[in-house]
């Protein structure tokens, strides 16, 4: 294995508590580095290992088929302060977490998302594709809102009926301050550089945010949580999750003490919410500056739903461009492109190259889409022709070189709400594409184009596009009408989650 020392000259300068980090984990490098020293190479920083798996086939072997061993996550100091180890995604791989997962993966399986779930999640895109009508200047609002509604409906049974509500806003103002305080360079390396440790935390800034940070988003998740409460002591119980927890129909294998169950259901939300909306962006962005991807998603849907439908989740297999354009869209442009780092938790062994325990782990997601697949930096949906079924299936399959994509990681880590998200997606870019042609804003003082820079992405952990122009056209009266009649027909089902 090639390892790269970061040497004292190497971190030279990084006084601002920033430099370091970000150089460290800016997409880019692992990119560079795995050019230079291999697709499995190790860093060494301070007293810390590194390894880098910028490989399809060690993701494969280590993180797939040893995941018993590869399912931990790194020791971080600023994320065990900010999460607690009350939140799923970071949560160390014992006992709570693997209860956790089970409660997810039973609750958002395919038979209850295709079945109860699955009218809700439309009327609530239909009521996006209107939003998109009346107001499309609007569009990044009105995803946020259908997201986070659908979610709230299905996680404690409560809608956002506008984009400025409790059930609409609580999960991104969490996200937001969250991904603020963990997100590469705004803290001190602790681990890799233990004197660090010794600064007073009053001279420590980054912690004072991250206890905070803990303080706001669990206060947010109580906040939900006494709301369900609220509404089911005036005997107004419902089906979603946290109804279900309260009234333990749904038990689980270890108990939710203190603010546990809160913020279970508060990182589900943002999973659910906020990553989905932020992958809409993306899509939205790419649709717009390539039209010819709309030309080819636009024929197949009018052969198939014609001017009279909207397409459901039941076209999915009639409608596999529109599969191709939601891969396209994850590879290109990770709503996480560094990956959550893992931990080996025993000394380990890949091709005669030494693991030790307790390296962090890295799947670069942004690296890994831009160096294992053809003509990486091209936005072209059509090398997913031959992938036509869901991600969840390419990650489970044992050809990995076959995989589709990396965005909701792997092995034993992968994104529990997967199934929730590539139906979401599909409903999402599948109706929109019907109903719109998605193109440049008009500057109306020149009469020119607005630009949009696709290389234009937020400098977080948790990522999306920076804010953009796009001009929404409905395709036809008839598009207008069959959305209406639509809207209609779902309003009364919607209205019982008020």
């Amino acid at each position: 294995m090639r390892t790269l020392r970061l040497t004292k000259n190497f971190t030279k300068g990084w006084c601002s508590g920033s430099v370091f980090c970000v150089l460290l984990l800016t997409q880019g490098r692992f990119k560079d580095w795995s050019e230079q020293y291999g697709d499995v190479f190790s860093l060494k920083i301070g007293k810390g290992t590194m390894i880098v798996l910028n490989s399809k086939r060690a993701v494969y072997e280590l993180i797939d088929k040893r995941s018993a061993i590869y399912s931990s996550r790194a020791n971080d100091e600023q994320f065990r302060t900010a999460l607690k180890n009350e939140n799923i995604a970071n949560m160390d791989a014992d006992a709570g977490w693997r209860a956790q997962r089970k409660i997810t993966a039973r609750f958002l399986a395919p038979a209850k998302l295709d079945g109860e779930l699955a009218k809700i999640s439309e009327a609530e895109i239909t009521t996006l594709m209107h939003d998109l009508i009346v107001s499309p200047e609007d569009f990044s609002k009105h995803i946020n809102r259908s997201s986070a509604s659908f979610s709230a409906i299905a996680l404690y049974g409560q809608r956002a009926t506008t984009h400025d509500v409790f059930w609409a806003t609580f999960v991104y103002e969490a996200m937001d301050v969250m991904n603020k305080v963990v997100s590469p360079g705004t803290y001190l390396p602790s681990e890799q550089f233990p004197i660090f440790k010794l600064l007073p935390k009053r001279w420590n800034p980054a912690h004072a945010r991250a206890e905070e940070s803990f303080r706001f988003c669990t206060g947010l998740f109580t906040e939900a949580q006494k709301r369900v409460e609220a509404r089911r002591s005036q005997g107004d119980k419902r089906t979603s999750l946290m109804d279900e927890l309260l009234d333990e129909n749904t038990r689980s294998d270890t108990s939710f003490t203190g603010t546990k169950l809160a913020n279970f259901l508060g990182a589900l939300m943002e999973g659910a919410a906020d990553t989905g909306a932020l992958s809409m962006r993306t899509n939205i962005m790419f649709l717009a500056t390539h039209p010819w991807v709309q030309d080819k998603a636009q024929k197949e849907l009018d052969t198939l739903c014609g001017a009279d439908r909207m397409p459901t989740w039941a076209d999915f297999k009639d409608l596999p461009y529109i599969n191709c354009i939601m891969k396209e869209g994850l590879r290109i442009r990770p709503v996480v492109p560094t990956g959550i780092p893992h931990a080996c938790t025993q000394d380990n062994w890949y091709e005669g190259m030494l693991i030790p325990k307790d390296a962090t782990i890295m799947i670069p997601l942004w690296a890994l889409h831009h160096s294992q697949y053809d003509d990486p930096d091209t936005y072209n949906p059509d090398r997913y022709l031959n992938h036509p079924g869901l991600a969840s299936e390419y990650a489970a399959s044992h050809d990995y070189q076959n995989r589709d994509h990396y965005s909701y990681g792997a092995g034993r880590r992968i994104c529990p709400g997967i199934q929730l998200a590539e139906r979401t997606q599909f409903r999402m870019l599948s109706a929109m594409l019907w109903a719109f042609r998605l193109e440049h804003a008009i500057d109306e003082k020149t009469g020119k184009e607005i630009p949009i820079d696709t290389e234009a992405f937020e400098d977080k952990l948790i990522t999306g596009p920076k804010a953009f122009q796009v001009r929404f056209t409905p395709r036809s009266l008839k598009h207008v009408e069959v959305i209406k009649k639509e809207l209609g027909n779902v309003s009364g089902l919607l209205k019982t989650w008020e």
